[in-house]
Order: structure tokens, then C-alpha cells, then sequence
């Protein structure tokens, strides 16, 4: 059986290297070529350019392992179903458990190493990379690439935006180039009235404090000011504290599981914002189950690439397609259901989960078969 188990691997191993290089390319591509590439066009040096794309790479191959797993269950199966070296092993009487055995501890490896991927060497990478993107964009004088923005409400109904387009300080807790717009209650939402500051800094007391800037009515009434609170008729006013904001700028990726899950409490204790908290405890959980996908994504590739039928790699690529997509579109839809209609570790647990019932309903199928 150790020759059966030498086989399987393999079979996966080449196919495997090859879908994380390709989906960790792709992933690159969509979202850090047109930023990478900026920076050398304005005269970043070609040093830090290239070190920083390295240190995007660690982040992207956590998500990608699971899908080069998928994939290299599907090619693999693929070609041994089509080469009828599974019907041989099943017509010798081994049954299809025994054949999945070295695809069940290969991937529980894999799903391992992601995970200490993630708790070491991820966080590292994206807070070296937050830095040296931070340094690039304060020679460049971009700082507008640093801007946020988060909507506020009351009784249900959204109240004003704050833009803040010159970025923050967290030491200080100051704010700058502040525009507020404040909405009419009603339908239509047309603002009320619009205030800029260069700076707000946090006073302490539960109130921020604009500094040089002004104030503008929907009557055309402009008033500016060296300092400025709460204006009595238009309640121009930014409602989040320091910590609801840094809640709301929290990256995930610069923190392991034992940090992030510090952060979160100390987050509840500060009365953030609650839908933030359960998102990023949601982000928590991906921690693991996000690297728990490459045993998932092997259990489902492996029976679903044993085929009756020859077939092209083309159809394992497209399926593997298939599915990630679709995986990935049910995982962002609980983030958002598990800010407030479902548990955090149901959130993050249930593309696993459903991934794993399917998975055990084909080899079942398959084994009968």
C-alpha cells in the first residue's frame, strides 16, 4: 500500500505547485501589477519595488493553497480515472477510502502549513509591506491613498459621511483634510450641510475638535472657524471614537490569530462599533478555516475527479474555476450575514462545512458506484 500511497502523491504534487503558482499569479495580478507598477513608473527604486511585491506574495498564497489543492485533486484523479488505474485499484479490491487516504494526510499537511503560514510569516509580511508602501507614498506626497471614509446614523437612517482624505495619526489620534456631510432626514438625502477642517483631533471627552476650516448651510451660510465643536442647528459632528475608528481599519492579515483575537476584546471593551467586532471576529475564524479549505477542496476535488469518461485537463480547470467562485462569493456573503444575522464561527465555518457534507455524499456515491 506504501506504493499506492507514493503514487497518489505523486500524481497531486506537480499539479498542486502548479495551481498555487498560477491562482497566486492571477490573485496578483487582479490586484497589485497596476500599484506595483505605478510606484517604478514615479521613480520608487527598483528595490523597493520588487521587495514589496515579495512581501504581498505570503498573504495571497494562504487563499491560494486551498485552490492549487482543488486543483490538483481534479487533474490528478482526472488523469488516473482516465487512464483506468483507479478502476484497476477498485477491481483489485482496494477500496475508494484507502485510495483518498494519502489525499485525506497530504492535504491535512498542506491545511497545517498554511496555517502556521498565516500565524508567522503573513503577518510580518503585510505589516513590512504596510511600511514600506507608507514610506513610498510620503515620498510621492500621495497621501489621498491613505483616505477612509465610514458613514454614520441615526434611528435607523443614514444621518452624515465623514471623508478623511489626508489619512490619520494613530499616536495622536488626529484626523486630516475632514470633510463631514451632514443629510436632511427624508428620502431624498440631500445634504444639509458640508464642513471641512484640515485636522480633528480627539479631545478626550467624547468629542472631536475641527480646526481651520469652515462650515457651509444649505441656505448658502458659510462660517469659518480656528476652532470648532458641534454647530447647535447642523449637528456637524463626527459621532466615532478613535477606537471605533482604528476597529474599522483593523487589517487582519498584519495580525496573527492570538493578536487579532487581543484586539477584538480590547475592541468589546471600548464599545466599538458591534457589526465591526463581529466582522472581524468573523476574519478571526477564517484564520482557520480559510487554510481548513485545502483538506475541504481535496475531499470534494478528488471523488468529482473520477470520471466515467475520458476528459481534457480543460474540464478539471474549469471546474476547479467553478468552484472556487463559487466558494469564495458564499464566504464574502456570510462575512456580511455574520455581521449581525448569523454567529461569527457559524459565518466563517459554513462554506467548510457544506464543502465537507458534499464531499462526503460523493465518496459515498463514488464507493457504491
Amino acid at each position: 500500500m506504501q506504493l499506492l500511497d507514493r503514487l497518489i502523491v505523486r500524481e497531486l504534487t506537480p499539479p498542486l505547485l502548479f495551481g498555487v503558482a498560477l491562482f497566486t499569479a492571477l490573485i496578483f495580478a487582479g490586484g497589485y501589477v497596476f500599484m506595483i507598477t505605478e510606484y517604478a513608473v514615479k521613480g520608487v527604486p527598483l528595490r523597493l519595488v520588487v521587495e514589496l511585491a515579495l512581501l504581498y506574495l505570503p498573504q495571497i498564497a494562504v487563499k491560494t493553497l486551498p485552490m492549487g489543492m482543488l486543483l490538483a485533486t481534479l487533474l490528478g484523479f482526472g488523469r488516473l480515472s482516465s487512464d483506468w488505474e483507479i478502476t484497476a485499484l477498485r477491481a483489485a479490491g482496494v477500496s475508494l477510502r484507502r485510495i483518498m487516504a494519502p489525499v485525506f494526510v497530504m492535504s491535512l499537511l498542506v491545511s497545517l502549513f498554511a496555517m502556521g503560514f498565516n500565524e508567522t510569516l503573513v503577518p510580518w509580511a503585510t505589516a513590512r509591506a504596510n511600511t514600506i508602501r507608507a514610506e513610498i507614498l510620503k515620498s510621492l506626497e500621495l497621501s489621498e491613498q491613505q483616505a477612509f471614509g465610514f458613514p454614520q446614523y441615526k434611528e435607523g437612517r443614514l444621518d452624515s459621511y465623514v471623508i478623511v482624505a489626508g489619512g490619520r495619526d494613530p499616536q495622536t489620534q488626529t484626523l486630516f483634510q475632514v470633510t463631514i456631510l451632514k443629510y436632511q432626514a427624508g428620502s431624498q438625502r440631500a445634504p444639509e450641510a458640508v464642513a471641512y477642517a484640515q485636522r480633528a483631533e480627539w479631545t478626550g471627552e467624547n468629542e472631536w475638535v475641527l480646526y481651520d476650516g469652515w462650515v457651509r448651510t444649505m441656505e448658502g451660510q458659510t462660517l469659518t472657524f480656528r476652532m470648532f465643536r458641534a454647530e447647535p442647528r447642523a449637528q456637524v459632528r463626527i459621532e466615532r471614537t478613535p477606537v471605533q475608528i482604528e476597529a474599522l481599519l483593523t487589517q487582519v492579515d498584519e495580525r496573527s490569530f492570538r493578536q487579532l483575537r487581543e484586539q477584538i476584546e480590547f475592541y468589546e471593551r471600548e464599545g466599538a462599533d458591534p457589526q465591526v467586532v463581529r466582522q472581524l471576529t468573523v476574519e478571526l475564524y477564517n484564520k482557520i478555516n480559510v487554510p481548513l479549505a485545502s483538506l475541504i477542496f481535496a475531499l470534494l476535488g478528488a471523488p468529482l475527479g473520477i470520471r466515467p469518461q475520458r476528459s481534457s485537463p480543460a474540464t478539471g480547470f474549469a471546474l476547479s474555476v467553478a468552484i472556487i467562485f463559487l466558494y469564495w462569493v458564499l464566504a464574502r456573503y456570510l462575512i456580511i450575514l455574520g455581521r449581525s444575522a448569523l454567529p461569527p464561527l457559524l459565518a466563517s465555518s459554513l462554506p467548510n462545512m457544506i464543502g465537507l457534507a458534499l464531499a462526503l455524499w460523493l465518496i459515498t456515491r463514488r464507493e457504491r458506484a
